[in-house]
Parts: C-alpha cells; sequence; structure tokens
C-alpha cells in the first residue's frame, strides 16, 4: 500500500509543471575568524614574534579587503545591462 502513495505522489509531483526547477544556492563561508585564530594560537606557542604577528594580521586584513572589492566589482558588473550598438539602416536621400 505504500508504493501506491509513492507513486500517486510522485505522479502528482511530475504532472504539477514544477518538477522541472532549476535551483541554485550559493554558500559564503566566512573563514576569517579561522585564521585569525589560527595566528593567535601560533603567536601562543611561540613560533611568531609579536612583529610577525603584526605583520600576518596586516597582510590578512589586506587580502581580506582585496577579495570584497573584488565580489563588489563583480557583483556590479552582473547587474550591468550589455547594451549592443545596432547598425543604422541607410537613410533615402531627399531628390526633391
Amino acid at each position: 500500500m505504500e508504493r501506491q502513495v509513492e507513486n500517486n505522489l510522485k505522479t502528482v509531483i511530475e504532472r504539477s509543471g514544477n518538477s522541472d526547477v532549476d535551483l541554485t544556492v550559493n554558500v559564503d563561508i566566512d573563514t576569517t575568524p579561522i585564521a585569525y585564530g589560527i595566528l593567535c594560537s601560533i603567536f601562543a606557542k611561540g613560533d611568531l614574534t609579536e612583529l610577525e604577528l603584526e605583520k600576518a594580521i596586516q597582510k590578512l586584513d589586506h587580502l581580506i579587503d582585496r577579495d570584497k572589492n573584488k565580489k563588489r566589482r563583480k557583483k556590479s558588473e552582473e547587474n550591468k545591462p550589455k547594451l549592443y550598438d545596432f547598425p543604422q539602416p541607410p537613410s533615402r536621400r531627399n531628390w526633391f
């Protein structure tokens, strides 16, 4: 009896007009806190000096800012419509 119910549901979904739906999901995970945590743990172990830690944090901040700017530019380019120049038909001469 379960198979018949499952089959009926499958038929209803397939014939509903919604069975051919393409879905795109973008997942953006911010790993910045993990990067800062790794730098702090390396510093705590004594493998980095305070100067090296400061330099690494500055470099990380620079890379994060560069990535954000890159994403903004890409996003703004995606939202701009593409304009095409269509050739103009030749105009007729006025003989009179």
